[in-house]
């Protein structure tokens, strides 16, 4: 057997996150028969059970020692890991894992990775030197490749690829119907997917929850069914229902833990997708159901011109209008049948992307591995 190990950032309720480890499970296993996962985790025995993998917990040093050298394959990813946007400690956590698996002599792949920011002179000069090591880099969007170019990344071969999550498949219609009928939302009507977050760096501070706020009451008002879903349990909870308590007419929350495929069903009986966080707007690509994307990082303005659907703000620099948001709505509502053909012709061309993370990974790594172990 092949053992490969997994590092990114599972176990924490982010759905996103989740969603890429269900597809990189997945994907590999339909893949290669003769490879034997293991993931690094925060929560090793729900990782264990949730995806039937081996786990041991992120912080457990010597355990991830261990994992790593009896390992063949390390792979870093999927998502933003390389970036001290939101600390320093947590790139140099994903560093010292590359580092690690080169010194025991490890092939090291970053699988569809999301780059960035990467501020100071001396972190970029130590990404430079250990990702000028890696064996294979694949990564999810343009930006991220101009991102390690920049910095000065060189060596390895480079493939801008898609996220692993435009090749998950949705939980059955009865699951998605059971979670429908358990929240009490009756789904016969139009209805309002809406995935909102957190931002401390939003331009005027809280102001876009009140915008969200305003502009789903009027579509509410109009007709609409209104159904918050957060993607990072419990997080996301607390925030779409202060947008909800906001609200003069009704609006629901989903919120249950739910898995990354009981999700992909839930917004697959969504007719528009309203959303802040990236994976919700994969999820309704995969789906084809149109969105209106808010902007907070670039990864979302990346992927909302890649799938060609409209962007109602951009709250790291203004004020949302909830104007524009209805605008859109009812732009999208009256030509809906245009929106998902041409959602469908883009979310296509990012799904056979995605795949090549998988087929970059047996040509290149697990290939002459086999070979390797065979002589």
């Amino acid at each position: 057997m092949i053992k490969l190990l997994i590092a990114g950032y599972h176990g924490y309720g982010n759905c996103g996150d989740e969603a890429i480890l269900r597809a990189m499970t997945s994907n590999i296993r339909n893949m290669a028969k003769d490879v034997e996962i293991t993931a690094l985790s925060y929560a090793p025995e729900f990782t264990k059970k949730e995806y039937k993998i081996n786990s041991v917990g992120r912080f457990n040093v010597f355990a991830v020692i261990n994992a790593i050298r009896k390992s063949d394959i390390v792979l870093s990813g999927g998502g933003t890991l390389l970036q001290n946007g939101t600390s320093t400690r947590s790139l140099l956590y994903y560093l010292a894992i590359i580092r690690t698996a080169k010194f025991f002599g490890k092939k090291v792949m970053l699988y569809a990775n999301g780059i960035g920011p990467i501020n100071g002179e001396k972190n970029r000069a130590l990404v430079k030197k250990i990702i000028d090591r890696v064996d294979l880099i694949t990564l999810r969007e343009k930006l991220s490749e101009a991102d390690l170019k920049s910095i000065g990344v060189a060596k390895p071969d480079i493939t801008v690829t898609a996220d692993p999550a435009f090749t998950l498949t949705p939980a059955d219609k009865e699951q998605t119907d059971r979670i429908f009928k358990d929240a009490g939302i009756d789904n016969k009507g139009f209805t309002v997917g809406v995935s909102v977050r957190r931002w401390s760096k939003a331009f005027g501070g809280d102001d876009y929850i009140k915008k969200i706020a305003a502009a789903c009451d009027r579509l509410a008002k109009n007709g609409k069914t209104i159904v918050f879903l957060p993607m990072e349990y419990p997080t996301d909870i607390e925030v779409s229902r202060l947008v909800a308590e906001k609200m003069s007419e009704n609006a629901y929350i989903l919120d249950k833990r739910y898995t990354p495929t009981q999700i992909l069903g839930i917004i697959g009986r969504f007719d528009i997708m309203l959303s802040m966080r990236l994976h919700s707007l994969i999820f309704a690509a995969v789906q084809n159901v149109p969105m209106m994307g808010i902007i907070y990082d670039p990864k979302i303005e990346y992927y909302l011109k890649e799938l060609d659907m409209p962007e109602v703000g951009d709250v790291r620099k203004e004020l949302l209008d909830p104007d524009k948001i209805v605008k859109y709505s009812e732009e999208i509502t009256e030509n809906l049948t245009l929106y998902k053909e041409k959602l469908l012709k883009s979310s296509e061309i990012m799904k056979k992307k995605a795949k090549e993370n998988d087929i970059l990974l047996s040509k290149k790594l697990l290939d002459p591995i086999r070979k390797g172990k065979n002589k």
